[in-house]
């Protein structure tokens, strides 16, 4: 095993923390707005596509 190795598994570590920690905040938002798949499945469903796309979406530049 050389240092990337060592690296790389760290990185997949980290990152695996992180989505598991974005997942929970979603589930306990879902959970305070009503919105989760127990309360009406269409919301729910786009409750977490704006989430996800406000994570990727960028200001426009004018």
């Amino acid at each position: 095993m050389d240092i990337n190795d060592l690296f790389d598994g760290i990185l997949k570590s980290i990152n695996q923390f992180a989505d598991e920690i974005a997942e929970q905040r979603l589930q306990e938002k879902m959970q305070e707005t009503g919105r989760g798949p127990e309360n009406g499945g269409k919301n729910a469903e786009n409750f977490e596509a704006k989430e996800k796309r406000g994570m990727t979406d960028f200001p426009k530049m004018e």
